[in-house]
């Protein structure tokens, strides 16, 4: 026990004459790393921060060159390096196999730093992340692969895609993903206002065929509601005329026009409750505008007879 007083005193001896490694306030240097920063304080200038953290990068130490770069965005917020910082942010998480939030950053980066010279790049990186999601990739929560396909955010991906870089290199085809995401969750009315998106915003697009394809497979698998707002059928009911005209030869061109028709009988049926509403109110001028257009629309169905009656009735009234 005696020793110990000795043993204390040579290691400090030890320490006092060992050489000092070079310090800075608020900084720690080892050969491994260089300067890192103790206090969390940033480089000298946005210039240095950006090659420090991107260091952290280029080593795939993801997680500390994400720390990094969002110090540079705190302190250098309104300098080139920001935006930069802001990408990579993106690219941390798509590297650490985080694609949710990788997009998140990726669409930060497009709207707070609108002219970045990464614009083209980033509308790819989100389209192929779209592309994961469409597929059936999982989503992170709190580091692990959630349970079921996160579908749901190839729509949010590509919906921002359509908002943020519409005339884009990828707009037409983020714009037909997103009805193909719909699809692929059974939203059939949305899927079918997607791609008639496609054909009204890009018609020189090689897409539009697809496009149209595509609504005819929606039109024959949905079941649209009989609500008011009867453009979903209406698209719907387009949809399929024009490919019953132009693709006869399709496999699938005897059960579009069957669905044609079933669909028309529904339009034709909303309109003539819509008559009757009027007809009972006694707004008869209204009812028979409705019963007229049935007859002119939808002459083939069975209710273009019934509305022909119905104007007989106003007739007399009147």
């Amino acid at each position: 026990m005696k020793r110990l007083p000795l043993v204390f005193l040579l290691a400090t001896l030890a320490t006092l004459s060992a050489p000092a490694l070079p310090a800075h306030a608020g900084w720690m240097w080892s050969p491994q790393t260089g300067w890192i920063s103790g206090t969390g304080a940033v480089k000298d200038t946005p210039e240095e921060q950006l090659l420090f953290a991107v260091g952290f990068f280029d080593r795939q130490e993801y997680d500390r060159a994400a720390k990094e770069f969002k110090k540079l965005i705190k302190a250098y917020k309104d300098s080139r390096e920001a935006g930069e910082a802001q990408y990579y942010l993106g690219r941390c998480g798509e590297e650490g196999g985080d694609y949710y939030r990788a997009f998140k950053d990726y669409r930060k980066t497009i709207q707070i730093y609108p002219s970045t010279k990464r614009f083209d790049e980033i509308l790819e990186r989100e389209y192929q992340l779209g592309n994961h999601f469409l597929a059936g990739k999982k989503r992170m929560v709190l580091g692990l692969a959630a349970l079921l396909p996160a579908r749901d955010k190839a729509i949010e991906i590509f919906q921002a895609m359509v908002e943020d870089g519409p005339f884009s290199e990828y707009g037409q085809l983020a714009q037909y993903k997103l009805g193909l995401a719909h699809l692929s969750l059974g939203d059939y009315e949305e899927a079918v206002g997607a791609f008639e998106q496609v054909i009204s915003r890009y018609p020189n697009s090689p897409l539009v065929d697809d496009a149209r394809f595509q609504i005819a497979q929606a039109s024959l698998k949905g079941t649209f509601r009989p609500g008011y707002d009867q453009a979903p059928t209406d698209t719907a009911i387009r949809g399929l005329t024009t490919f019953v005209k132009e693709y006869t030869e399709s496999d699938l061109v005897e059960e579009a026009a069957q669905r044609l028709e079933e669909l028309k009988a529904r339009r034709a049926e909303h309109e003539f409750l819509v008559g009757q509403f009027y007809e009972r109110r006694k707004r008869y001028d209204s009812a028979a505008t409705y019963y007229q257009g049935i007859i002119d629309r939808f002459s083939e169905t069975a209710w273009a007879a019934q509305a022909a009656a119905r104007l007989q009735v106003i007739a007399q009234r009147l």
